[in-house]
């Protein structure tokens, strides 16, 4: 808990390992949020107040993750060039994770691009493309466990397994409640 604490994490490791890791945790409970900013479960009340907060979370999210890449460029210890970034699974260092973690980037431009342009593409396009968010999450913990070099440690991996859980809870519980919704007799509405 010491190390945790301590100021290491105003060095460029630091601030690329805090940026990453927060970047993570944003994306997750942009995700979270989002499971439940929409359904006919959600009373709209409450959908006023997740929606806003799922999206602020999402853009912030990947603010963070830029933060972290470019951070990465000018690291001292361990430095990355532009196109291990941009170009997946060529990073020198641990190609396949890094690679993860630039095919999440990607997935979360695509997934705000569609967002702010939700009226020229139609809600079909953008349902579609923010499907991408699972696999984004995914992608996103595989760069952080198998990149991260606090992954090892109880607190970080905590943090990876308790996310990974609740994710993996919220998921079946959005897949049942969509078949629950899909499976109301004719003439009853769904509520969007």
């Amino acid at each position: 808990m010491n190390s945790f604490i301590s100021f290491h994490w105003l060095s460029t490791w630091g601030v690329i390992k805090a940026a990453g890791l927060t970047s993570y945790l944003l994306i997750w409970a942009s995700i979270v949020l989002g499971a439940f900013s929409y359904g006919a479960t959600v009373p709209v009340k409450v959908r006023k107040i997740l929606l806003p907060t799922h999206q602020f979370a999402g853009w912030l999210g990947f603010i963070f993750g830029l933060l972290h890449g470019a951070v990465l460029m000018i690291d001292t210890y361990q430095p990355f060039l532009l196109s291990e970034i941009l170009i997946p699974f060529t990073a020198e260092y641990k190609p396949v994770a890094t690679g993860f973690g630039t095919l999440a980037l990607y997935m979360i431009v695509a997934i705000l691009i569609s967002s702010d342009m939700i009226k020229k593409l139609g809600k079909k396009v953008w349902r579609s493309v923010h499907l991408f968010s699972y696999p984004l999450f995914f992608f996103s913990l595989i760069h952080g466990l198998g990149d991260g070099s606090d992954s090892g440690k109880t607190w970080a991996f905590q943090i990876y397994a308790w996310s990974l859980i609740i994710f993996v809870a919220i998921v079946l519980y959005r897949v049942y409640i969509e078949k629950k919704v899909s499976r109301k007799p004719v003439g009853v509405k769904k509520n969007a």
